[in-house]
Formats: C-alpha cells, sequence, structure tokens
C-alpha cells in the first residue's frame, strides 16, 4: 500500500506502507543510526517524533526483546530507506509485526538522502505519515502543536526498586534508559526509581548516597516540577545527570538553553574531553543544548564538547557535587566509550562521602 511522508512546508515523499496502517504526525527526527533498531525504536527520548533513518537497509535480522531501552515505545513513526526481510529461521520478532503490534505506522523506500539534505536547509520540522499528499494534509501538519507533558507521558507513575547491595542511588525518571539501570547494577547500586514528580523532601526520606537524573523527551523548560527539585538538593546529594537530565541541571543552575537548527541522533557523535583532549564517540540524541553564555557566572566547567560544532556536551560544578552529560555515556545503542562516567559518579560519592 502507498503512503505517502509529507512535510509541513509542503515536501512530500511517496513509498510504501510497513507496520501500523494509521496516519500519525509529530516532530522529524533524522537519525543517523547505524544499527541498534530496537534500542532507538523503544528509547522514550524519541517519544512524539517520527523517526526516519538515513541506514540504507533495516530489519533483516528482526526486533530483539533483549535489546528493548522500555517495555513500551512511545515514538510516532518510523522511516526507512529500505526494509530487508527477516531472516526466516530467527526467533526475533520482525520488524513489520512488531510495529503492527504496537500500533507504530511505518513508511519504506523513501529517499531518505534527500529528506536529510531538505531537513540539512531547512531545519527542523512536523511531518505525518498519511494516505494522502494533498494541501489539507499540510495544512493539519502546519496546524498540528506539539505537546508539552511528553516527560509526564514516559515517566513512571510509582516510585519502584532495582535491588542491589551497594550505593543506594535515586534515578529521578524523565524517560529512563534501561541501560542506566544495568550500568548502574554492575557496579552494585542498590537503585530506587521515582517519577519525574517526586518531590525534594519524598528524596531525601529515601536517604541516597547519590541521584542519578535520567535522558528523557522534549523541552526541560517544561519539566519546572523536576527543575526545582534538582534546585534543592544539588548542595546536599551527589548528582550526575543525562540527556534531558544535563539540561535540568543547567536550568536549575539559571543557565540558558538553546533550541539547535538539526539536533544530534546518530550512535557515532564524536566528543572531546576538555582536559586531555582525547575523542570518543557516543550515542546521541538531542534537539536542545546548553548555551555557552552563562555557564562561567553558575559556576560550571565544560569537561566535554562536540568537535564538529562545539555544541556542550558536558558540565562539572566547582563547588558542588554535579557532573552531567549531553551525550548517553550508557550507549544503547552505540559505543561503550564514555561508561566510566558512571565510576566517576561513584568515586565523587565516596569523596563526597569522606568530607
Amino acid at each position: 500500500m502507498k503512503r505517502y511522508l509529507v512535510l509541513e512546508d509542503g515536501f512530500t515523499l511517496e513509498g510504501d506502507s510497513i507496520g501500523a496502517p494509521i496516519v500519525a504526525a509529530g516532530q522529524l527526527v533524522i537519525s543517523n543510526n547505524l544499527y541498534g533498531l530496537e534500542q532507538t525504536l523503544t528509547d522514550a527520548t524519541y517519544n512524539g517524533q517520527i523517526i526516519a533513518m538515513t541506514v540504507p537497509a533495516a530489519g533483516a535480522t528482526g526486533i530483539n526483546a533483549n535489546e528493548y531501552e522500555s517495555i513500551d515505545p512511545t515514538c510516532k513513526g518510523i522511516i526507512f530507506n529500505s526494509v530487508a526481510l527477516s531472516n526466516e529461521t530467527s526467533k526475533n520478532q520482525s520488524l513489520d509485526e512488531f510495529l503492527k503490534k504496537k500500533d507504530i505506522p511505518g513508511i519504506t523506500n523513501i529517499d531518505t538522502r534527500a529528506l536529510s539534505r531538505h531537513v540539512q536547509k531547512y531545519g527542523q520540522l512536523k511531518a505525518s505519515i498519511s494516505d494522502t499528499d494533498d494541501e489539507h494534509s499540510v495544512d493539519q501538519i502546519k496546524a498540528l502543536v506539539i505537546q508539552r507533558d511528553l516527560v509526564k507521558q514516559v515517566s513512571t507513575r510509582q516510585p519502584y526498586p532495582n535491588p542491589n547491595s551497594g550505593k543506594k542511588i535515586i534515578v529521578i525518571d524523565l524517560g529512563m534508559k534501561y541501560s542506566i539501570l544495568r550500568q548502574l547494577s554492575y557496579r552494585d547500586c542498590n537503585s530506587i526509581v521515582v517519577p519525574y514528580n517526586y518531590s525534594a523532601q519524598q528524596i531525601r526520606e529515601l536517604k541516597p548516597d547519590g541521584i542519578v537524573i535520567s535522558n528523557g523527551p522534549g523541552n526541560p523548560q517544561n519539566i519546572q516540577q523536576t527543575i526545582n527539585t534538582v534546585s534543592e538538593l544539588q548542595e546536599e546529594f551527589p548528582i550526575f545527570a543525562i540527556g534531558l537530565g544535563h539540561l535540568v541541571i543547567a536550568l536549575a543552575n539559571e543557565c540558558q538553553i538553546i533550541t539547535m537548527k538539526l539536533g544530534h541522533h546518530s550512535t557515532s557523535y564524536p566528543v572531546k574531553e576538555i582536559a586531555s583532549g582525547k575523542i570518543e564517540y557516543t550515542n546521541h540524541n538531542h534537539i536542545y543544548a546548553i548555551s555557552n553564555r552563562g555557564i562561567k557566572d553558575a559556576h560550571f566547567i565544560v569537561t566535554h564538547i562536540c568537535p564538529s560544532d562545539g555544541t556542550i556536551e558536558g558540565i562539572r560544578h566547582m563547588y558542588k557535587p554535579t557532573i552531567s552529560v549531553q551525550f548517553d555515556p550508557e550507549a544503547a545503542p552505540g559505543a561503550q566509550d564514555m561508561t566510566y562516567l558512571f565510576d566517576e559518579f561513584i568515586d565523587m560519592i565516596n569523596s563526597y562521602e569522606r568530607i
């Protein structure tokens, strides 16, 4: 069945249907992930977005449930250049079956190179996967209002434990990837995952050794409750923030946030550590970033940048036990180059306890 990818500026591409035969609209993002399809689809940071995969072909090995980063994907749709037939001997669910089961519409046989060039020229755009490509479709996309409660939709409703025998870590769930818990478990951390709107007093009552603020979707300025909580707790507990959590840390310290023209969405973005000059490759998934203006006035040291465009990718507070990074140090998908940052977090907790 023929389907159409329609952008809000009228740019249209025709392709073939895959997945759920429903109409969907959302923010379009271009992902350069070369692998890790399951992890990409189930990353809650993509909540409300339509993901265009630039990889030449996808789906040959099906969908492996062991690679999920959340139980249910919340992206609005998925776009492919082409979809390979799944191996008939594979025990994995086929990509088409997975998308239909999860009510996610897809479209394949799309010229994703032409799509990428268009987005690079015109910046972020809203898009729709639909059965028609008329003016009415374009008008509907233009009228689409991006939801503000994206974190509320994906954050846990109730606290729950991820038990172990080491440091007690509170994870504030803004749309957490499971691999964050995996990395904490590898270090014997006794983790408790709490909702995005958990109060500072509720967290204090759990008597944590440290706090992790997770990745998540949307504009960080829409989760003022989390910002207020972090503002209260950052002088009391060591904090490690990731992705959207990184931006929450910035806003809790009155730094400015900017919207990038294209954002970073790839398994292999280079990140340079300022202190050593070492460049490592990491998984990125963000549209917002910290502005260079005011970062020193907020007493932050920039620890990591993206050498290709100068984006601030990591900060450390000069006086408070706080570190944060814009990229995903747990990878999933992507290289495992930066998982040592979890070790640095544990070291920071140990040092803070000795003071």
